[in-house]
């Protein structure tokens, strides 16, 4: 990866982050690194692991195609607008209740 691919990745990360409110210490203890590892994925300055990849991923409560979406070439891949970020942070009833919404508005549709 270029260096601009791991600054833009290191910026979704950080507001991923930031909108779970976490802190970098907070998510480096979670993950059982260094809070100065954190500041290094975020600015770009190193990818790190696929494991830690996929550690961020489940704290920040993401999929790697979320933090991944703009450099996939995939045209049948699902693509999550950064605004729905909040969806995964909902309770399960009411990420149910929104998706019943979003059935019942397709089916009106048609």
């Amino acid at each position: 990866m270029g260096n601009d691919m791991n600054v833009e990745l290191g910026k979704i990360f950080q507001m991923t982050r930031k909108s779970k409110g976490y802190t970098q210490e907070y998510a480096a203890e979670k993950l059982g690194l260094g809070p100065r590892y954190i500041s290094d994925l975020e600015r770009g300055k190193t990818m790190g692991s696929i494991p830690t990849f996929i550690k961020l991923c489940n704290l920040y409560e993401v999929t790697p195609t979320y933090i991944l979406q703009n450099y996939l070439t995939i045209s049948n891949d699902l693509k999550i607008d950064p605004d729905l970020i909040g969806f995964y942070s909902l309770t399960d009833k009411n990420k149910k209740i929104i998706i019943n919404l979003i059935q019942f508005m397709n089916r009106e549709e048609k």
